[in-house]
């Protein structure tokens, strides 16, 4: 059997490598901007518009009934974005800090702020509007499509979640505005 030497050996150890490399990578699926894309399991990704802010969403979850619930916090996002329940439902939200940043879980009519540094966890105790829906937030990275919502069949684009009323319904209030 011949041996190659130098550029080519070279040349033919590079492209066997690249062969290696691609034939093992992870294919990841096509995502859309409204979340869609060819894997609709539990992470959606995309965008969700919440009190007419873009939010970064990562699914919804029916909590109708429950007590309490897990939820994700990560760099930059809520996992699930958007939390359907019953009117005056209280739940306790156990949150987890899994991203590299400080992140808050921040609702302002309910006088929450939940202050997580990387790696952290924490706990908060919501309960859900009488209709519509509520913006829960990252006073952080607010901005950036860190939000989420509490909703009662409601339309999430009419969200309310600051203190007196919650303003214009363009932004949600609240620190990164």
């Amino acid at each position: 059997m011949a041996r190659l030497h130098g550029a080519p050996a070279l040349v033919a150890m590079a492209l066997s490598l690249g062969l290696v490399a691609t034939a093992c990578a992870e294919e990841r699926p096509a995502v859309t901007a409204d979340g869609g894309g060819e894997d609709q399991g539990a992470e959606e990704q995309g965008t969700i518009t919440i009190a007419g802010q873009e939010a970064t969403n990562h699914g919804s979850e029916d909590v109708t009934g429950a007590s309490e619930i897990e939820m994700e916090v990560d760099d930059f996002y809520f996992e699930p974005t958007v939390l359907e329940g019953e009117a005056g439902q209280s739940l306790s939200v156990s949150l987890s800090n899994e991203g590299g940043a400080a992140h808050t879980f921040t609702i302002d009519d309910q006088d929450v702020d939940v202050q997580l540094g990387a790696g952290e966890s924490g706990q908060a105790e919501v309960t859900f509007p009488d209709s519509g829906a509520l913006v829960f937030y990252c006073s952080f990275h607010v901005s950036g499509g860190m939000l989420g919502g509490l909703s009662v069949g409601g339309d999430l684009a009419a969200a309310s979640g600051g203190s007196g009323g919650g303003g214009s319904g363009d932004q949600p209030p609240g620190p990164g505005y």
